[in-house]
């Protein structure tokens, strides 16, 4: 167990998550699919995934998502280390980077939000489509989830 930085109580809970944001038919930037999210958790020997359709929007739309989604699922966030491991660029640099954001700044605030209740927080980048079996894993479950409009748990 540890502290956090700004002092918080011990931290009780590691919480790891992948995740992934899709929107199908979103070829083009900007342009308005059905959007899923794909979420793989561990914490401990627990691992869980989900695959969370989102409605209509954009992919960087459903990226961000794809985190908040994740923060939810942490019963615990002031005594939980989370690290949210993302391919999206956009979501890291908006949610953790410092990026102004001209489109979704109501879901930036809203994970912003969700971020400061943990003990601890990092977003780190995973290579997409490059093998990563959890990230692989968060983008199929996206994929399925956007397609189908139906959630699922693996």
């Amino acid at each position: 167990m540890s502290r956090s930085a700004a002092g918080r109580e011990l931290v009780t809970k590691e919480v790891i998550f992948y995740v992934d944001g899709a929107c199908s038919g979103n070829h083009l930037q900007g342009k308005r699919g059905r959007m899923g999210a794909g979420i793989v958790a561990r914490s401990g020997p627990i691992e869980k995934a989900w695959g969370i359709p989102l409605g209509e929007g954009t992919n960087q739309r459903a990226e961000l998502l794809a985190v908040k989604e994740a923060l939810l699922r942490v019963k615990d966030r002031p005594h939980s280390a989370v690290t949210v491991y993302s391919d999206s660029q956009y979501a890291i640099g908006a949610l953790c980077g410092g990026w102004k954001v001209k489109a979704n700044p109501e879901i930036v605030d809203e994970v912003r939000a969700l971020i400061v209740e943990c003990a601890s927080f990092r977003m780190a980048k995973v290579p997409g489509h490059a093998g990563h079996p959890e990230n692989e894993l968060a983008n199929e479950l996206a994929v399925r989830a956007a397609l189908t409009g139906q959630p699922h748990r693996e």
